[in-house]
Formats: C-alpha cells, structure tokens, sequence
C-alpha cells in the first residue's frame, strides 16, 4: 500500500522542471509489475499531437443524445448493419479490432514524454540526498533509452521504516529489441539473468511464468505456471492455471445491432422508457405523456386493440406442452424469442404495448377492468402482478373499477413487462442448461437504504397533471370491496406501488443479466466450453451491476475469471503467445535480484517517442518486442 503524498509535494515544490503525477501507474508499468498501487511518475508533459479522425478511431463514441439517462435509443451504431453471422465471420469487425485495438496504451499515455536517462537517474539521486523521512512506495521516471543499454523506466521504491530510516529498492527497464518468438528460449533469459546477479548470488530454480494467447479478437487466455531447473521450456504445464479475459464489444450501445439477442435488449428499453415516463407524470412534466415510442413502432388503434383484449381474456386457448431441445445458446435466444404466449398477462401486455398514446392504453386497461366485471371471463391470470390481481379481484366482485390517473397506466404496464422480461431470460437461462436465474436474490438491494425517492409513493394524492385537478381515486388510495360487509372485505389491492429506487434495481440488474447473455453468446461462438457457464454466471452476477445508463455508454465490458479447465488448455496448444512475462531471481546475504523478462508481439510504449525502436522486417512473421526490468533489493 502506497503514502507518497507528502513526498508528492516534495517533488512539486524541488524539481519544479519536470511534470508529476501521484496516481495508479501508466499500462506499460502495470504490464511489467502487475502492481496497481499508486505511484509518483515523473515525465515531460507534451501536447497530443494525434489527428482528430485517428483520436476518434480510438475514443468512446458519445451517446446520441447527451442528456444521460433519458439517452436510452440504442439503435444508432458506428459499426455495419449486417447479421449476426456476417458479424462473426468479420471476426467482430475488422474494422473495429484495427481501429480500437491497434495501441497496448492509452490516449493519455500519448502526452507522456521521456526525459533523458541522465537526467532521470539525477533525479531520484537527488531525492534520496534530500531529508524527507516520510514515505512509503515506487517512484518511476520515464526515459528516453538512447543510452546504450536502452533505459526506458527507472524505479525507485522507498519504505520508512519505524526507526525513520529509509530503505530504497532500485529498479531499471530496458529494451532489448524486437526478436523472433521462436528464438527466445528459456535458457538464454536464465543466462542473462544470472550474468546480471553476478558469481555471488545463489540463482532460485524456481521460476514464474505468464503467458497470454488470444482465442479470438476479444478473448484472451493467461496461462501461469512455474518452471523447475535448467532444463525447463516454454511448454504449458498441465496444471497450469488459467485466466480468462472478454472483452465485449459494447460500444456505447452499437452491439445490439448485430447481436442475435436484440429483441430482449428492445424490450428492456422499453421499460427504461416506461420508467422515464412515471418519473416525469410524477414531477409534473407535460412530456410524461407524450408518447416518444414508449409502447414501440407497431401501433395499432384502439378498435383494434380493444378486440385483441377482447379474445384474449374471453376466448379458449389451446395450450401445448412446450420442450426446448435446443442444445445451443443461440438457438434457444431465437426459440424464446419467437415463442407463443400463452400467459394471459404476458398476453395482455403485448397487446397494450401496441397503444399509440397515453390516452389509448389508459382506454384500453379501463376497457380490460369493465370485461373483468361484465363479462364471463374465461382465462384469468394468475401470474402475480398487481395488474392481474386487480383483475382478478373484479372478476370474483371483490373490487370495484379504480379510476386510473397520473402514471398508474405505465407503472401497472411497467410490472408487466418486469415479468415478461424476467421470464424470458429465466427460460434461455434454464432451458440451455446454463445457470438458474434467481432474480428474488438479484433484485435484493446490497446496501440499505432509508432514504425513499420524492417520487416514489407518498402520503398525499396524486396530481393528474394530464387532467387538471386531483382525482378522488388517487394513486395510492386503497381500493376495497364493492360489497358494504366489512366482515367479508378481502385485502385490500395497491393500485400504484412505483419505488424508483426499486425500478432502478430491477433495471440496473437485467442490463446485467443481458450483458451476460452476450458475453455467453460470444463465448459459445468462440471458445465453446458449456462446461465454464456456470461458472461464468456465477462470477458475473456475484458482482454489484453498473447502472442502466453506465452500460449504455461503456466502450467495452469485461468478463475475467480463474478457472480450472482442461478443455481451454487444450485450445492454448496450438496458438501462438501474444504476450509472456517470466520472472526469477537470485539472493546472497545482502541483496536480491529479480529479473521479469516482458514479451508483446505490440510495443508497450508510445511509438512516437522511441523512433529509434522501429523494428525492420524480420524474416519471421511472428516477433516478440522484448522488455528487460531489473530489481534489485538490500536484504
């Protein structure tokens, strides 16, 4: 754990020639230590000369509309719009992979320039002259490596120890050019690291190795494993342990476009939408009632509407025992996708999602409550919601008609569609095998809250601001039975139960459980090891969700996990290394030295500042930029 804030200060304040910063270390320093502690980092601030069209190739797009989360229209997508098999055979775009993955650095990384090793060495030479008794952590100075051993990074770790005596680490980076990965072999490295420790030092035959392939443009294997003696190689041990790492392209939305999961990622804008509605009714905004395709593109008039409500609650359906015998993930996305409704409630609200206004599904559930208490109604639905329980209640003349105002229409529609959804994934979830979705514990807040929405459901009534004057039936009056015996009374229904904080949840966890789905989707594409869902499921939804409006301007999200797996190791064989990094060491009595050996077929640093790096054309098609850090530490 890092404290160098105050010798953060001492740097401002001395060595004011030179720009710092004390935060988590540049990619390249988190490569070669696989540290993300906070660290002082000493460069020269230049400004970004990047042209605008490659800045854009590389930066988030921004949402279409920039008023955060009432942005939710997903449709608008900087990549083609072609089939999901199209997409794969494009290996997730060609155009996308060159374009955002071409750099292993960041856009800020590229303002980051080198001071001269002189002059870096001076620096922390300085540092350890001055009387600063306080500290704690790593302090690494960029270099420009045109000295001959090609310094790229000098570390300088200090820890205060209670006797207030300073201990220091040293640490140097160099590179060693650009070589054929079929060149490098163990033993060279165990050589070069034992010419460095010198004939005083015992070398450790225990050696650490890290190696990263790709299986495809977006996933990524890190094999670790330890080797043992001279003799050892490159070869991936059997027991090794395996990483995995996704990255799925979410691209501010883009991806629903080419996804075979599109249909499920519609519906759950259309609840965000409902939900932006209920808040504006509630605040008294006119804009609540607008329609803003809301209830979606196919509308129908209320005629129309009325006579589809009509046969479904008065007319027989024919039920068929429904059996999945799909084996893949992406078949039972399509058999759910495209299956017969037979809940009446998941019937109705299709039905009312057809309604082309605010005063159309208002008609239309008025119209659904008179069937419910006049006519002889034949399916009844029982699936839980407070809409089917109204119903219910008025067919046994247990209720009388409420008066529906404000945004009871959305809010009885909006549980609806909660339940179609859930149901949806809950059946592409089970019926492939994969995981059982428990959205009772999902939905579960992880943090106490006391505090409740001003919107959500208050003491007072509720204003009508679509009509004017407060209704006598408000939204949270509690509707009792028509018969006057207060002996018979059965519970009373709630008409309107909108918590925001709640519908926020809901919200945040099925964009989730979404995202999973297309990371499962993926995975099945190409890695296709059923074996490791579960697992995924299990690691992916035990962490807290990102909000509804975070996942909708996400560039990427990340899937990673640990897993023991034979099956990926097998995938591993025959796949060239992207990437390697081998660590060892030797002690004496006062000192220890450790050497990490860092591989990438991509260079690590910003090119523009290493000109004299440029590999030429090596006869080998598969080339390593090699990497060399140093440590060495007083025992």
């Amino acid at each position: 754990m890092s404290d160098l804030a105050n010798v953060y200060q001492l740097f401002r304040s001395k060595f004011e020639d030179n720009d710092f910063q004390y935060y988590y270390p540049p990619s390249y320093i988190r490569s070669l230590t696989e540290c993300d502690d906070k660290i002082i980092f000493a460069f020269r601030k230049v400004q970004n000369h990047i042209l605008s069209s490659e800045m854009d190739a590389v930066r988030p797009k921004q949402s279409p509309n920039s008023n955060g989360s009432a942005s939710l229209d997903l449709t608008g997508s900087p990549l083609r719009d072609v089939s999901f098999e199209q997409f794969e055979e494009m290996n997730l775009s060609k155009e996308y992979h060159e374009s955002s993955v071409q750099n292993l650095w960041t856009i800020d990384e590229e303002t980051y320039a080198p001071l001269s090793t002189e002059k870096a060495r001076s620096l922390l030479q300085a540092f350890i002259s001055l009387e600063c008794r306080i500290g704690r952590g790593s302090i690494w100075v960029l270099c420009c490596g045109t000295d001959s051993e090609q310094k790229v990074l000098l570390q300088l770790s200090v820890n205060a120890a209670s006797n207030n005596q300073r201990h220091f680490t040293r640490g140097v980076v160099r590179f060693s050019g650009v070589q054929p990965s079929n060149s490098i072999t163990l033993g060279q490295l165990i050589d070069i690291h034992r010419q460095r420790a010198g004939e005083g030092m015992k070398f450790s035959p225990k050696i650490q190795i890290q190696q990263w392939c790709k299986l495809h443009a977006q996933i990524t294997l890190r094999l670790s494993w330890n080797a043992m003696g001279e003799g050892s190689t490159f070869a991936i041990e059997r027991n090794a342990r395996v990483r995995l790492s996704q990255e799925f392209p979410v691209n501010n939305g883009a991806f629903s476009r080419s996804s075979p999961a599109e249909y499920f990622w519609q519906q759950l804008q259309r609840l965000a939408m409902m939900r932006e509605r209920i808040m504006d009714i509630r605040a008294n905004r006119e804009s609540g009632y607008a329609r803003n395709d809301v209830c979606g593109e196919a509308e129908m008039d209320l005629e129309y509407i009325k006579q589809k409500v009509n046969n479904i609650l008065s007319s027989f359906l024919e039920v068929e025992p429904v059996t999945y015998n799909s084996s893949t993930i992406i078949d039972m996305v399509s058999l759910v996708q495209k299956r017969k409704l037979t809940d009446v409630m998941e019937r109705l609200y299709d039905a009312l999602t057809l309604c082309s206004s605010y005063e159309d599904l208002k008609a239309a559930i008025d119209y659904i409550f008179h069937l419910s208490t006049h006519s002889n109604i034949v399916n009844v639905p029982t699936n839980g919601t407070r809409f089917s329980q109204l119903i219910l209640a008025m067919i046994q003349d247990r209720l009388a008609i409420p008066l529906l105002t404000g945004s009871e229409p959305y809010e009885l529609l909006l549980e609806c569609g909660f339940s179609k959804l859930m149901n949806d994934y809950r059946t592409i979830f089970t019926e492939a095998g994969i995981y059982e979705l428990e959205f009772e514990k999902l939905f579960q807040p992880q943090v106490t809250n006391t505090r409740k929405s001003r919107y959500a459901t208050g003491n007072g009534p509720q204003l009508d601001a679509h009509h004017g004057a407060p209704s006598k039936r408000s939204a949270t009056q509690l509707f009792q039975s028509a018969a006057g015996d207060e002996r018979v009374r059965e519970k009373s229904i709630l008409l309107s139960n909108f918590d925001e904080d709640e519908v926020k949840l809901r919200l945040n966890r099925l964009a989730q459980v979404h995202l999973l789905l297309e990371h499962l989707l993926l995975l099945e594409s190409a890695v296709n090891v059923p074996s490791i869902y579960g697992r995924v499921c299990e690691l992916y939804l035990g962490r807290a969700p990102y909000s509804y409006g975070e996942v909708y301007n996400r560039r990427t999200d990340l899937l990673e996990f640990e897993l023991d797996e034979f099956m990926l190791l097998r995938k591993a064989d025959h796949v060239l290394p992207c990437a390697r990094r081998v660590t060892m060491s030797s002690a004496n009595m006062l000192q220890k030295l450790e050497t990490v050996f860092y591989q990438n077929v991509k260079p690590i640093l910003p090119g523009r500042f290493y000109p004299q790096f440029e590999c030429k054309e090596l006869d080998s098609k598969h080339e390593f930029w090699c990497y060399e850090y140093d440590r060495i530490e007083s025992l």
